[in-house]
């Protein structure tokens, strides 16, 4: 039936899997090229603090994919 719930919930499970992209490209990109950048010799308190910063944010990367997975479950299901 068009228009029911269970069609927004693809659009909403779709955009939830395409976030993934800008996400990654906005979010987690800058704070990963920091570290790649630094010599291991050279890395310090700072580089280590990026480096935990990149794990929040690669997290909330599996956050978009989870949530994606469990909204197009839902629609496959309802």
């Amino acid at each position: 039936m068009p228009g029911s719930a269970s069609d927004w919930c693809w659009l909403v499970g779709a955009l939830l899997l395409l976030a993934n992209w800008p996400y990654t490209f906005f979010a987690v990109m800058p704070t990963n090229a920091r570290p790649m950048a630094t010599p291991e010799a050279e890395a310090d308190a700072e580089t280590r603090r990026l480096v935990e910063r990149w794990g929040r944010l690669h997290a909330g990367r599996g956050a978009l994919g989870a949530a994606s997975t469990l909204v197009l479950l839902w629609a496959a299901l309802g």
